[in-house]
């Protein structure tokens, strides 16, 4: 296990910790779902370390919340992790979740690095990812009132998350959260309009992503084979890059 595993690991149980000591009247206010509890804990991070230290472009893909309410909390699940999801879609290239999310993300990997092949899972262990919330929430964020609150109250541990796993790249899947004040609260400055991270003394864009299961964007796709919802999301990525001179 490496280094920046092992910090993250602690950094968990400390997490975890401070999940169950959160008061009632906090946890009315982050808790978004009924089969959500207190305790519920979804570690995420580096898919792997290894690969992920020989990477020119080390990217984070940051979302706002698996939808556990429906999913691993309803099935009375304690915790989960992200990182074995990802392996097991590496391992065997398919990817059975509603949205799709594993797929797309490693089909926006593949943009941002530059390299064109359809076998998506096989880059499934090249990159990071993190969920804000690391309770979950529903299908929707309903506003996002309870990520925001939960952002206020561990923003500590997700600096620290993110500072661990020290990226060059920050993909903020989820506009409507983007756009709540949360990369502020979280440390980002704004330079010429766009929003950075200043990571161990280095500026790290954080690119503004729809969310991949977003596929009804009026946007013209991009030329290729992929399905036309990745073709869309990568028309929005190249956008984005354009703005931080990444392209």
């Amino acid at each position: 296990m490496g280094q920046k595993t092992n910090l993250l690991n602690n950094l968990f149980d400390k997490w975890e910790s401070a999940h169950s000591n959160e008061s009632e009247e906090s946890l009315k206010k982050t808790i978004h779902g009924e089969n959500i509890s207190k305790e519920f804990f979804q570690r995420d991070g580096i898919i792997d370390e290894e690969i992920f230290g020989k990477e020119k472009k080390k990217i984070l893909f940051l979302s706002n919340e698996a939808n556990s309410n429906n999913y691993n909390a309803a099935k009375g699940q304690p915790k989960s992790n992200y990182q074995n999801e990802y392996l097991d879609y590496f391992k065997n290239g398919k990817d059975d979740w509603r949205g799709k999310m594993r797929e797309r993300t490693c089909a926006l990997y593949l943009f941002l690095v530059g390299i064109y092949d359809l076998h998506y899972s096989n880059y499934a262990n090249r990159f990071a990812m993190m969920d804000l919330n690391k309770r979950g929430g529903k299908s929707k964020i309903d506003g996002g009132q309870h990520i925001v609150e939960y952002c206020r109250v561990y923003k500590d541990f997700i600096k620290q998350e993110i500072e661990i796993i020290d990226p060059n790249i920050v993909v903020w899947i989820g506009t409507n959260t983007y756009d709540m004040g949360i990369p502020e609260m979280l440390g980002a400055v704004i330079k010429a309009g766009n929003k950075y991270f200043d990571i161990n003394k280095k500026p790290v864009p954080i690119l503004r992503m729809w969310h991949t299961s977003y596929y009804q964007a009026k946007i013209t796709p991009l030329p290729g084979e992929q399905n036309k919802t990745i073709r869309k999301l990568c028309a929005k990525l190249l956008s984005e890059m354009e703005k931080f001179g990444l392209n």
